[in-house]
């Protein structure tokens, strides 16, 4: 037998649509060539094989015509929806990244590439080879043994016989059986209606085959029995699906298999076609049109000829871009220089901290007055950090007509978030940027950028400035494409500029109000901590899953509801039902919230508190929220309890300052209201025109009772409903929530949806429109990409239904607060009022008022947030003011 090789055979069908997926449909070439798959596939591809040098190796694809078990099935694989023409486009190229890679490339009439693969696999296997699969298809475990195993690059996971085991609950040769019995959604192969994953790994675990059950058939009793005697044809039909070809008829051999290395030159010529220039060789990568990230920078002194340099940038009549270095906190840092850039390669940067450079001088006035003049057009990246660290110096900016990472997320909201300029440039220049910690270090070694060399400090600055101005004009032509700009421009624009006011501003925090909260929030917790012990019996750490999980099953015998992968499971779905069952699960969920009440509020508020201001400055993200929403960081206010006593408690806390209060503005059910314009459901629409209590009609119509005779449980069960149903939630979720067997909570929805058959009407369009664009949209336009929706995991496509759902309603209600705050700011300078806004968290907004204004700023809130945008039901906003944010909330 010759000496054994190793033999990696990819199946490039299934990298081909994890590729498509990855990356968003938006990356194409200047001639418009859309180049996702393409190059999601090549960086695939190139990061497979750094390292590894197989001897032999095919790329199989699919054939694309009828396969054998289409003619036995016809339904096979036929869920699938139809190839989308952007990605069809690509295959032909994809063929080209393979053969200029010199890998064989094998697709054979009538057959899937799962079956070429498994011939090659076990001919491999017998020549004496070592086989590598590379795919994540489960279908691969049932060829995995002695010398195959399985890699999957998603997962970075490679799979031999007992990881199989360990995954899927059956040793490799099973696992044709187990798709049987319990079928499979991606392939739409059917298996044994009623028998799931847990019921078919026992049944294999105790008989050793699909043959060995049906032999032993008569053992069985009840519905399992039922199912099997009902299922055996289909369970004979799964069988004969699952199971790949290992005798395919194949025009190739091994020896036709022999991997020879690529030529860079045809490897970079391909690249360069593509616009790849991240790919590109080390030697090849100098000289690339459209900008390279390795161009001239100039690092400038304090000299007449870096005022020049500067006046030079701005009179050039095209935005500049302005990127900033700073250390430390926006709201307290140091700026330690600017780089400016109005052209591919070539950038300037003024550096204002380290050693030789002057914080002031004439060339950071010189500087000073340009960024403060409006009719200057200017680029930014963050804008609202840059306004930030100029507002601190006395500059105001002015004249800021683009955001490349305000444009990104309008363009793409979901994947590159948060939207970081490097992964602005990986995405619209394929090219790689050095990040600052090379500069500063991380962790404890972390030093200012200021004790850093100027050069190198100007080097990374000028590199980004450049990146920003290259990638630029693609991100708007994206935008116009997807007719985006004008929003961009009008509302995602103008609100960081709010935001920034309102991260400076901060709000302010009374630390000794909060101290006397955490030690309320202590005692009780060291009460419901001896509670716990004295039910338990003993004294333990009720922090320790391990500790209480003993407690809880082995000594107190509570039966087990869930497990982990190292023991007993004791979230909080699990402590709920069994507080049903022992008071003991009801403390320690009790502990458990004061303990959260500590560590993540009152703790985490105090340390927050700037010293020099005595409030607290988060930080409002306008990049990471995929719905639209605004996220608050650092610390997350957003997080802060609302309806309960403990949030009452903690909102005591936030205070005016002497003279002040604190206005506290929020709609009312501003979602539920969404939704009946939306969908203009007769019934809903009716109820918020008509000011009726939604919720209590929910629950007479659910409940077939009179509104009058509804209850207050049956009240909170309609309002739930509302909710829950709108979210996509089904019948299994709304049961577990509402505390009921899955069929009551079925008979809900259905009663939901016949007293509104608008809402079905609208969700069902939606999901139709959802699955034929890819994305759906806000009331403003804002476009929400679901590549979800198109998975092949069943899972992650119910996911994506739920975000086509959930979007264009929370997603709207995003929109209408940025509105509503876009135009309060403005008639709160246009009226010239000191009344600031302070805090957004999600349908709530919070202000300081002197007290002089309270009444007068009320009204104006009032008036513009039920007034911002035409509804056909009415906007209803309740506004209340205080000395501290809880007696504004009343």
């Amino acid at each position: 037998m010759a000496a054994a090789k190793k033999l990696v055979l990819v199946d490039g069908t299934a990298l081909i649509f994890r590729a498509y997926f990855a990356i968003p449909a938006n990356f194409a070439t200047t001639k418009g060539l859309h180049t996702n798959a393409i190059y999601g596939f090549a960086t695939m591809f190139r990061k497979l094989f750094a390292g590894r040098k197989p001897e032999l190796g095919a790329v199989v694809f699919d054939s694309g015509g009828k396969t054998f078990h289409e003619e036995k099935y016809p339904q096979y694989k036929a869920q699938r929806p139809p190839l989308p023409d952007d990605l069809f486009e690509q295959f032909a190229w994809i063929d080209r990244v393979v053969e200029a890679h010199r890998f064989p490339r094998v697709r054979v009439d009538g057959y899937e590439a799962d079956d070429v693969i498994g011939t090659l696999a076990v001919a491999g296997a017998a020549a004496g080879h070592e086989v590598l699969i590379v795919s994540g298809d489960k279908d691969f475990a049932q060829l995995i043994g002695e010398r195959i195993r399985m890699f999957d690059p998603l997962r970075d996971v490679t799979y031999d016989s007992e990881l199989v085991r360990k995954k899927w609950g059956v040793k490799p040769p099973q696992m044709i059986d187990l798709l049987a019995l319990m079928g499979d959604s991606v392939d739409n192969i059917p298996g044994v209606a009623g028998i799931g994953a847990k019921g078919a790994t026992t049944l294999l675990e105790t008989y050793g085959s699909l043959t060995g059950i049906y032999e032993k058939l008569g053992e069985l009793k009840g519905k399992q029995k039922t199912a099997l005697e009902t299922g055996r044809d289909a369970a004979m039909l799964s069988r004969e699906l699952a199971t790949i070809d290992i005798a395919a008829k194949l025009p190739v051999t091994l020896a036709d298999l022999a991997l020879v290395p690529p030529e860079p030159a045809a490897l970079n010529t391909l690249y360069k076609e593509l616009e790849f220039y991240s790919l590109l060789s080390d030697d090849e990568r100098s000289g690339v049109e459209h900008g390279t990230g390795a161009g001239e920078y100039t690092v400038l002194a304090d000299t007449a000829a870096a005022i020049a340099a500067i006046d030079a940038e701005f009179a050039a009549g095209v935005p500049v871009a302005v990127v900033p270095l700073h250390d430390g906190p926006l709201v307290r840092g140091r700026l330690a220089g600017i780089a400016l850039c109005t052209k591919p390669d070539r950038a300037i940067y003024l550096p204002l901290e380290g050693e030789g450079a002057k914080p002031g001088g004439a060339a950071f006035d010189r500087l000073r007055a340009h960024l403060g003049d409006a009719a200057k057009p200017k680029l930014t990246h963050d804008v609202k950090a840059l306004w930030l660290l100029l507002k601190r110096r006395g500059i105001e900016l002015r004249g800021v007509t683009g955001d490349a990472m305000l444009a990104s997320y309008t363009a793409e909201p979901t994947k590159l978030i948060p939207h970081r300029l490097d992964q602005i440039a990986r995405e619209y220049l394929q090219r790689t940027l050095k990040p600052l910690k090379d500069l500063t270090g991380s962790g404890q070694k972390e030093k200012p950028i200021a004790a850093a060399p100027v050069e190198d400090a100007g080097e990374i600055a000028c590199s980004y400035a450049d990146a920003l101005v290259s990638s630029w004009p693609k991100i708007v032509l994206r935008l116009e494409a997807i007719s985006l700009f004008e929003h961009f421009r009008d509302h995602e624009l103008p609100l960081a500029f709010v935001l920034g006011k309102m991260e400076l501003d901060g709000i302010k925090v009374d630390p000794v109000e909060l101290a006397a909260a955490g030690k309320e929030f202590a005692t009780l917790r060291a009460a419901e901590e001896k509670t716990v012990h004295e039910l338990g019996g003993r004294v333990f750490n009720i922090g320790s899953t391990k500790q209480l999980g003993a407690v809880l099953f082995d000594e107190l015998k509570l039966p087990i509801l869930k497990r982990t992968k190292t023991g007993y499971s004791t979230d909080s779905e699990v402590l709920e039902k069994l507080a049903l069952k022992h008071p003991m699960a009801k403390h320690v969920l009790e502990f458990r919230k004061f303990e959260k009440l500590i560590n993540t509020y009152t703790d985490v508020l105090r340390d927050a508190i700037s010293p020099e201001t005595g409030r607290v400055h988060a930080t409002l993200q306008q990049t990471a929220g995929a719905s639209g929403r605004l996220i608050a960081t650092d610390p997350d206010l957003q997080r802060t309890p609302v309806k309960t006593p403990e949030g009452k408690r903690i909102r005591m806390a936030f205070v005016a300052e002497p003279g002040h209060r604190l206005i506290a503005a929020d709609w009312s059910q501003i979602e539920l209201r969404v939704l009946a314009h939306i969908s203009g459901d007769p019934l809903l629409v009716d109820s918020f025109q008509r000011g009726i209590d939604v919720h209590r009609r929910t629950a007479s119509q659910i409940f077939h009772v009179e509104p009058a005779a509804v209850t207050r449980d049956q009240r909170d069960a309609g309002k739930t409903v509302n909710f829950a149903t709108i979210y996509g939630q089904g019948a299994t979720a709304l049961g577990q929530i509402l505390g009921i067997p899955r069929t009551e909570a079925a008979g809900y929805i259905d009663e939901y949806f016949r007293a509104y058959a608008g809402v079905r009407t609208w969700l069902d369009e939606t999901m139709v429109d959802a699955h034929e664009k890819g994305y759906v949209t806000t009331l403003l336009g804002r476009r929400r990409w679901i590549p979800e929706l198109f998975s092949k995991n069943q899972m992650d496509a119910a996911i994506g239904e739920r975000i086509a759902a959930n979007t264009p309603i929370q997603g709207s209600g995003a929109d209408l607060c940025k509105l509503a705050m876009l135009e309060i700011a403005r008639r709160l300078e246009r009226e010239k009022l000191r009344t600031k806004m302070l805090v957004q968290i999600h349908d709530e907004l919070v202000f300081e008022a002197p007290e002089s204004e309270v009444e007068r700023a009320c009204a104006l809130v009032k008036d513009v947030m039920e007034g911002c945008y035409p509804l056909k039901v009415p906007l209803v906003a309740e506004v209340g003011h205080g000395a501290t944010w809880a007696g504004a909330k009343g």
